[in-house]
């Protein structure tokens, strides 16, 4: 360094210059030589600085350590806290993404509820023969497709173009196996936006075809059933079989409605698979296919006597009903299967009740609580169908009580199958209104029902032994009301009945009352 102050500060030290003999610097070693650490302090003499007014406790500091690391400056936690800023928003991006499946879903993402009816887990399905799996699903978006995978292999699919009434889809596809071994079958459904949804895996064993071996499994009579020479009514009746007696299955009809069974003793017949419990799986059985013809006319041989298993006739319980389908049509366009449940016990029934229905019409089941009268009393079930049937020749298949859930008189007499026609909805006439007049009832009609053609309309009004009528020739559409049809009214006061009829058929009526 140079002599800024002129030659007057010679004495001003240089740097880098060695120090004036007898001269100590802080922080210089001492003893000399290299030091990385100074920790001495020169006395009161080593520096001469007593002048007045200069105090030594502010000049002596803590000793200096040569490797303390410099202070971080302010910028630098700056930096630090806009990195930890960022990670926390790169962490809450990838929990977004893992929590909305990796995107394949999202916010407004629709949600699934879909499952495999049938077949069941672990069921064994015979190589080389079609076999159909009945999916049910439900979504808050349309579903446009669902497919059914064999292992990680596309082998059935079916395309959906209407949303059924109770956002229930429903389907039925089919697959063959070729081998034997073990399957998992699944399927998936595709919602209108893309968005997907697979079933839970069903596990399968496919097994050689039992074809005409002989094959047979053991079952139990759950309820008192009639055996028959042949799987369907119409065959002659061979004897019955009581409610707990054992019996080996020896075949099945195809849609599993009937078996054929053997007695402990007795003849080999057939009785509704409903009666019997199998021990082991269906499967095994093989299908035996008969032609159904009448009963015969003439009164059969006598059998042979029946043993402890078998009865000439049921011994139904005084005490329990008996649910018989005696009736399913279609109506509201083909979109509704009405199917009519009448007890034909002695005894009336309150409760709970399963409904189920299949064949060609979509596999469904409802459980009602019906009040069922004795000897007759009746309940309509509706099932909705989508899409709607508007042809003639389908079948449906009615069970009631199919898990044998209500103990009955017969448990044989609980399905049948129904030819389903066009459907065609009947009128239905209601009274909207009839206004009593000084000489007249002026009585107005409303059809709620199918269309009514051209037809006499007779409304009669009935007081006591008196009774009047007009007859008037009209054609009502669906929601359509007639004209003012007015009768004469009866002499006298009092209620009377006001009656509409079609063909001389009632089809409904209502009371006024007569000042």
């Amino acid at each position: 360094m140079t002599n800024r102050y002129g030659s007057s500060f010679d004495d001003e030290p240089v740097i880098g210059a060695p120090p004036p003999s007898g001269e100590r610097i802080i922080g210089a070693g001492f003893p000399p030589g290299p030091a990385t650490e100074v920790d001495y302090v020169p006395d009161e003499d080593d520096y001469p600085y007593d002048e007045p007014g200069y105090d030594d406790e502010d000049y002596w500091e803590e000793p200096y350590h040569a490797d303390e690391p410099p202070a971080r400056q302010p910028m630098f936690y700056v930096v630090l806290f806009l990195a930890a800023v960022v990670g926390a928003i790169l962490v809450f991006l990838v929990f977004r993404l893992v929590q909305d499946g990796g995107g394949n879903g999202g916010p407004g993402a629709p949600a699934f509820d879909v499952r495999i009816d049938s077949p069941a887990r672990d069921q064994r399905l015979e190589i080389n023969q079609s076999h159909d799996v009945v999916v049910q699903a439900t979504a808050t978006e349309p579903l446009r497709r669902i497919e059914l995978f064999l292992g990680d292999r596309a082998v059935d699919a079916v395309d959906i173009t209407e949303t059924p009434a109770d956002n229930r889809y429903r389907a039925t596809l089919r697959f063959t196996l070729t081998e034997k071994g073990t399957y998992e079958l699944f399927v998936r459904v595709f919602a209108e936006s893309g968005a997907s949804k697979d079933s839970g895996k069903v596990r399968v064993v496919a097994i050689e075809p039992v074809g005409e071996r002989p094959q047979t499994i053991q079952g139990r009579v759950v309820a008192d059933a009639t055996l028959r020479a042949g799987p369907d009514e119409t065959f002659a009746e061979m004897g019955s079989l009581r409610a707990g007696a054992q019996v080996t299955i020896a075949g099945k009809t195809r849609d599993l409605v009937w078996l054929l069974v053997q007695p402990p003793a007795g003849q080999q017949g057939w009785v509704r698979r409903a009666a019997v419990e199998p021990l082991d799986t269906l499967d095994l059985v093989p299908v035996r296919d008969v032609t159904p013809t009448p009963a015969p006319t003439a009164t059969p041989e006598p059998l042979p006597s029946p043993t402890s298993t078998s009865s000439p006739s049921p011994s139904p319980s005084a005490a329990a009903p008996d649910f018989v389908p005696t009736n399913a049509v279609l109506a509201a366009q083909g979109s509704v299967l009405r199917v009519t449940v009448s007890n034909v016990a002695g005894t009336s029934y309150e409760g709970a009740l399963v409904v189920a229905i299949g064949g060609d019409v979509p596999q469904q089941e409802l459980a009602i609580d019906v009040q069922l009268p004795a000897n007759g009393g009746s309940t309509v079930v509706e099932f909705p169908l989508s899409p709607a049937i508007t042809s003639g020749g389908k079948r449906a298949v009615v069970t009631i009580d199919p898990g044998n859930i209500v103990r009955e008189q017969r448990e044989d007499n609980n399905a049948a199958t129904f030819v389903l026609q066009p459907p065609v909805e009947a009128p239905n006439l209601v009274i909207t209104s009839a206004t009593v007049t000084a000489s007249t009832i002026e009585v107005t009609v409303r059809n709620d029902g199918g269309q009514l053609p051209a037809s006499t309309v007779v409304v009669q009004v009935q007081l006591g032994g008196q009774t009047t009528s007009n007859s008037v020739n009209i054609a009502l559409a669906t929601g359509q009301s007639s004209p003012v049809i007015p009768v004469a009214r009866p002499t006298g006061s009092g209620t009377a009945t006001v009656t509409v009829y079609v063909a001389n058929q009632p089809m409904a009526s209502t009371t006024v009352q007569l000042p």
